[in-house]
């Protein structure tokens, strides 16, 4: 005769109710993990959330009982339920959660039997350590210890442990006495529900400085399209008023309008074409006001040669060294094949 199942205690049946309510009040819900996280730890993050997320550690079976009764975009999230769990129930935007949720994690050491989940690098240098025992148990962690100046010193830098390695403990004991806290513990989160979408760890992680400097040069981009334009925003306006002075300036002067605005800008055009159309006369056609002034223009157009001719005299002097010591480089290579 087959065995009839009993109902199903009233804790469970609350239990559930309670995670149905939390999922039904607030527009996003945090899957997280807190394996590893002491209870200190944990505590010191409920005080910093409180009044700002409801933090609840799940049975997985009861949360999976609870997302089933909801139906819905949250059968979404029972992928994300495994090993130990926990729900964050709150109204922050979720990148924002997210970011909060990753500065509860603290650098931490590994523990002996852990798999690490990362590669661990010792770097060469100096330790704090005189010699003394401490010398046998870094080298039997496979760090190449020896004594320099009174000093244990690492002498070359060395992956102790790599990505998906259980952790020697020897190695941890090593890492431990060099202060070597290669992981951070925290809530770590494995999705954020946001009003049916799902947001994963690879798309709510973002570099906020390199971010900026997208907005930045968009912004740049943006505003330089505009007043190409000449399409009139608060932020252009300024530009695209003082754009059209200089071009109206600009046809002033080559159109030779006489405004006032532009008059200094002109006679100064009208003069240097004056001295120049005076220096193709001949002398006995000058007087000697305007001898003068174009003795001094020639002076300061040999000046302006001589120091071009300079210039390129050094131009080709550095290039005659870099061809010498090709021509020295080449015969080099054909003396030793």
């Amino acid at each position: 005769m087959a065995a009839v199942r009993g109902a199903p205690p009233k804790w469970k049946v609350e239990a559930v109710e309670e995670i149905r309510r939390i999922f039904s009040s607030y527009p996003v819900i945090a899957i997280v993990c807190f394996r590893g996280v002491p209870s200190n730890q944990m505590q010191r993050i409920r005080r910093d959330f409180r009044g700002k997320a409801v933090i609840k550690v799940v049975k997985n079976t009861l949360l999976e009982k609870a997302i089933d009764a909801l139906g819905g975009d949250f059968e979404k999230l029972k992928e994300f339920i495994y090993d130990q769990t926990a729900i964050v129930a709150t109204d922050i935007n979720p990148f924002k959660l997210y970011k909060m949720l990753e500065e509860t994690k603290i650098p931490s050491p590994l523990k002996p039997g852990q798999v690490s989940p990362v590669d661990v690098v010792v770097e060469k240098g100096p330790t704090p350590f005189p010699p003394g025992p401490i010398i046998g148990e870094l080298q039997a962690a496979g760090l190449p210890a020896a004594i320099e100046k009174g000093k244990i010193v690492i002498k070359e830098t060395v992956t102790v442990v790599k990505a998906g390695e259980v952790v020697r403990p020897e190695v941890a004991r090593a890492l431990e006495k060099l202060d070597i806290k290669p992981i951070k513990i925290g809530l770590d989160v494995r999705a954020i529900y946001d009003s049916g979408v799902i947001l994963t760890p690879d798309v709510l992680a973002i570099d906020e400085e390199a971010m900026k400097g997208q907005i930045a040069e968009a912004f740049q981009k943006a505003l330089n399209l505009a007043v190409n334009a000449a399409y009139v925003t608060e932020e252009t306006a300024e530009i695209l008023i003082m754009k059209a002075v200089m071009d109206a300036k600009n046809l002033a002067i080559n159109a030779g309008i006489f405004e006032k605005d532009v008059m200094p800008e002109i006679l100064s055009k009208a003069y240097a074409e004056m001295l120049a159309l005076a220096s193709l006369l001949p002398d006995e056609a000058l007087d000697e006001d305007l001898k003068g002034r174009i003795s001094g223009l020639k002076v300061e157009a040999k000046v302006e040669e001589k120091v071009e001719e300079k210039k390129e005299e050094e131009e080709e002097k550095e290039e005659e060294e870099e061809s010498g010591e090709e021509e020295a480089l080449e015969g080099l290579g054909a003396l030793f094949g």
